[in-house]
C-alpha cells in the first residue's frame, strides 16, 4: 500500500522544477492513457483530444515551441501521409455525403504535431517508465473484468472494449510492453510487470483472438533480445518459479476457451468444402479478401474511398453471399488501405506501420534507444499480425493508442536513462 501511496503522489503532483504544472499534466494522461485501453477505450480518444486541443492553443499563444527533431519531423510526416492520402480519396470517389465524418476519424494520425511537443515539457525517462507501469496494472484490471465476464455473462471475453477482437490486441500488445518493467530495480513494478504480462495473455486467451495467438512469439523473439542486451534485476529462480506458476494457471484457465475456438475453426475449415452457401468468420474472410482484391485490379490506383469501401467489395461478390456480410472492412488492414485509396493507401498504411520503429532507431545510442526500439517493435508487430487478419486501423479505440504511443516512443533521447517511478 505504501508503494500505490507514493505512486500517485508521483503521478498526481508535480515538483518545484520549471514546468511542473504541464508535466503534472503529462503524467496524469501518460497513466490513465496506459491503464484504460482495456477498461474503457473511448477514454484514450478522450486523452488524446484533449491533448491535441491544449498542444494546439499552447503552440498558438506561444506557450510551447514546435520543438521537433529532423527525426521527429520524419516521423510526423510519415504519420500524416496516411491520412492526407485517404482524406484525398474521400473527394476523388464521390458521394460526398460522410466527408466530414471521415475526416474526424482521421484527426488522430495528425496528433503528434500537437503531442509530441506537450510531452517533451515533462523530463527525459519520467513519462514512458509511467506508462510501462500504468499499462501493467490496466491488463491486471482487466483480466479481473474479463475472468468476471466468462464465468458469468459470456463466452468469450470483451473486458471493457465491448469488443472480443480488441480485447485480444489491447491485451497482447499492452501485457507486452508490461513485462518491459523486468528490468526495473524495484521488486513491486518487477512483480507487477509479470503478472501484467500475465494477464494481458490471460485476456488474449479469454477473448478468443486467434490473430493475437500469432503474435506470441514474435513478442517472445523481442523480449529475448530487450533482456540480454540490457538485463533484469530478478533472480532467475523467481523468475522460473513464478513464470511456472502463471503458465499453470493460464493453461487451466484459458485451456477452455482455446480448445474451443480450436474446434471452430476446424469446424470452419470443413464448411469451406462445402457448397451449401453457409458463410463461416473462415469463409466470410475468403469472400471478403477475394472480393477485395477484384475490386482493387479494378481501380488500383484511386481506389474507391472510405465511404465506397464495402460497396465496392460486395459488388465483386455472388448475390446470394452479399446479405450475410455486414461488415465494415475486409479483415486485412491492407487490403482494406486497398480498397480506400488502391496502391498509394497500401503505401501510406506501410509507412506509417514503420513511423515507430524509424523513430526509435534513429535515436542515438544508449538504453533509450533499446527501449524505445522495444516498444516500436511491440507496437508495430501487434497491429501488423492481428491487423492482417481482423482490424487494424479506423477504430476509434485502436488509432488513438498508435498515435499516441508513437509520440510516447518520440520523446527521449537515446542516451536517457530510466529510474523506477517510485524512486524511494
Amino acid at each position: 500500500m505504501k508503494y500505490f501511496k507514493q505512486l500517485m503522489i508521483e503521478a498526481l503532483y508535480p515538483g518545484d522544477e520549471a514546468g511542473s504544472a504541464l508535466d503534472r499534466n503529462n503524467r496524469i494522461a501518460v497513466f490513465l492513457f496506459a491503464i484504460l485501453p482495456g477498461l474503457s477505450p473511448n477514454f484514450n480518444s478522450f486523452i488524446l483530444l484533449a491533448s491535441m486541443v491544449w498542444g494546439l492553443y499552447c503552440l498558438a499563444t506561444g506557450r510551447l515551441a514546435l520543438n521537433l527533431s529532423r527525426s521527429d519531423r520524419l516521423v510526423a510526416i510519415g504519420m500524416s501521409i496516411y491520412p492526407l492520402v485517404m482524406i484525398a480519396s474521400i473527394f476523388i470517389n464521390p458521394p460526398y455525403s460522410e466527408e466530414l465524418d471521415w475526416i474526424l476519424r482521421l484527426l488522430p494520425f495528425f496528433s503528434i504535431w500537437l503531442v509530441l511537443p506537450r510531452m517533451r515539457q515533462s523530463p527525459d525517462g519520467r513519462l514512458v517508465p509511467l506508462f510501462i507501469l500504468g499499462a501493467g496494472i490496466g491488463m491486471i484490471a482487466t483480466f479481473l473484468l474479463s475472468l468476471l465476464q466468462v464465468a458469468f455473462l459470456m463466452d468469450r471475453a470483451e473486458g471493457g472494449a465491448t469488443n472480443a477482437a480488441l480485447l485480444g490486441i489491447i491485451g497482447i500488445l499492452f501485457g507486452g510492453i508490461a513485462l518491459l518493467n523486468l528490468q526495473s530495480p524495484k521488486s513491486v513494478e518487477q512483480r507487477i510487470a509479470i503478472l501484467g504480462y500475465a494477464a494481458g495473455l490471460g485476456c488474449v486467451l479469454l477473448s478468443g483472438t486467434r490473430s493475437a495467438w500469432l503474435v506470441i512469439p514474435v513478442h517472445v523473439l523481442i523480449f529475448i533480445w530487450f533482456f540480454r542486451k540490457r538485463g533484469f534485476h530478478l533472480s532467475l529462480r523467481s523468475l522460473a518459479i513464478t513464470g511456472s506458476l502463471l503458465f499453470v494457471g493460464l493453461v487451466a484457465l484459458g485451456s477452455g476457451p482455446v480448445f474451443h475456438r480450436i474446434q471452430e475453426l476446424q469446424e470452419n475449415l470443413t464448411s469451406v468444402e462445402r457448397t451449401d452457401g453457409e458463410i463461416t468468420s473462415l469463409s466470410a474472410r475468403f469472400a471478403l479478401y477475394k472480393g477485395a482484391l477484384s475490386a482493387i485490379s479494378k481501380d488500383p490506383l484511386t481506389g474507391y474511398g472510405p465511404q465506397n469501401r464495402m460497396t465496392s467489395v460486395l459488388a465483386e461478390l455472388p448475390d446470394n453471399i452479399r446479405p450475410q456480410l455486414s461488415f465494415t472492412h475486409v479483415h486485412n488492414g491492407f487490403l482494406t488501405a486497398g480498397i480506400d485509396a488502391g496502391v498509394f493507401g497500401i503505401a501510406a498504411l506501410s509507412l506509417m506501420l514503420l513511423t515507430p520503429v524509424i523513430g526509435a532507431w534513429r535515436k542515438e545510442a544508449g538504453p533509450g534507444r533499446d527501449l524505445a526500439i522495444a516498444l516500436a517493435l511491440l507496437l508495430f508487430s501487434s497491429y501488423v499480425i492481428t491487423g492482417s487478419f481482423g482490424i487494424m486501423f479506423n477504430q476509434k479505440a485502436l488509432d488513438p493508442i498508435f498515435a499516441y504511443m508513437v509520440a510516447l516512443i518520440c520523446t527521449d533521447r537515446g542516451s536517457t536513462l530510466f529510474a523506477p517511478v517510485v524512486s524511494s
